[in-house]
């Protein structure tokens, strides 16, 4: 199958700038550059000049941080000739749901195999989306059994991408560099000064490692704090030391030669996981009153996390600080309000009891 005719040659916009000749494949899905508003009303509660990047509106199917890294890893399944994307992640991943919908957009079968996590009204509102659009689901009891199952889905399938949980690979990452580069632009423009830190939630960490590398090769003299929202298993400096070393070499096997300008430190705020991943938290909850009554929608999983970390007392007194927004602003509502819960997989019916949108005496369709 030859690539598909949007997919482009030579990378996105701000990557391409450095490096005309850059050899990567890219299919433009979302609205870039994302805007930056000042958040004068958070202020006083946190002591400092707050600043957001509305990564939220970074797509007009669906928003949040997954864009940036699908542009580049179905853009490859395109070049590959692939028909099907495969990937792996909790009952509502917003990744999982962003894969499903842009892989439909360019022709693409998703094959998403979930697994358990707090059950929460916005959880159920994914898993049935995911349906929604087209979505083959399997559902395995635990993750660690989600890979070893996503790799038999592809297998089976013959001819398949096989796109990593939170979209967090070197080429994922590469589509944060471009957003770190995307902010440094913005920075140059006026659009808003120079931030002593950028906040982000942190799960897989491919979006704190792409914008910490876009930075430096921009050389924007700030910081990045990633706020954990996943086991340190997974969120650890480690791995964020990996996929922007994974990230470079890509970009350097790709022809970019542009130096590091500027040594940008990820640090990790450990304070806001709390039970675990998708458990809410009372700061969360805080934190998403607050964000709201400023006019931003967050939630309890990962950026309401990401957010109670900018109220915590004193983190960031008397200092400028950027909130990178991931989650998708996108009103999915009336295509929820359109999914029968029935036609969902049978393996997913006990979820859909548990979680109150079939009764237990629901018979299978």
């Amino acid at each position: 199958m030859p690539p598909r005719p949007d997919v482009q040659a030579h990378g996105p916009p701000c990557l391409r700038a450095l490096c005309p000749t850059l050899d990567l494949p890219w299919v433009p899905l979302g609205q870039f550059p994302t805007p930056v508003e000042r958040l004068s009303g958070l202020d006083e509660a946190t002591g400092a000049e707050v600043w957001i990047k509305r990564d939220d509106r970074s797509g007009a199917l669906y928003g949040g941080n997954k864009v940036r890294k699908l542009e580049l890893l179905l853009a490859r399944a395109c070049v590959d000739g692939d028909d099907a994307a495969v990937t792996i992640g909790a009952y509502g991943s917003h990744h999982a749901l962003a894969t499903a919908i842009y892989a439909r957009a360019l022709g693409l079968r998703a094959h998403l195999v979930l697994y358990p996590q707090p059950l929460t009204e916005h959880v159920l509102d994914d898993l049935l989306l995911d349906h929604a659009f087209g979505a083959e689901l399997t559902r395995v009891s635990h993750p660690v059994f989600a890979p070893y199952r996503s790799e038999r889905v592809a297998a089976r399938l013959g001819s398949a991408a096989r796109i990593p949980a939170g979209g967090s690979n070197a080429l994922g990452t590469v589509g944060f560099v471009e957003a770190g580069l995307e902010l440094a632009a913005q920075v140059a423009e006026g659009a808003l000064p120079c931030p002593d830190a950028i906040v982000v939630a942190a799960g897989t960490c491919g979006t704190a490692a792409g914008i910490a590398l876009g930075c430096e090769l921009a050389g924007l003299e700030t910081r990045v704090v990633a706020v954990r929202v996943v086991p340190r298993l997974i969120a650890n400096g480690l791995n964020l030391r990996r996929l922007r070393r994974g990230a470079l070499a890509l970009l350097r096997k790709a022809g970019l030669g542009a130096p590091l300008q500027s040594r940008v430190p990820v640090t990790i705020e450990t304070q806001q996981l709390g039970r675990g991943y998708g458990a809410s938290t009372p700061a969360a909850e805080d934190a998403v009153r607050r964000m709201a009554a400023v006019g931003i929608e967050v939630e309890t999983t990962y950026t309401g996390k990401a957010a109670a970390a900018l109220f915590r007392p004193g983190a960031f007194a008397e200092q400028r600080v950027l909130f990178w927004h991931t989650y998708s602003s996108v009103d999915l509502s009336s295509t929820l309000a359109e999914v029968d819960p029935r036609a969902l997989p049978a393996a997913f019916r006990p979820v859909l009891i548990e979680g109150g949108r079939l009764p237990a005496e629901e018979p299978c369709p």
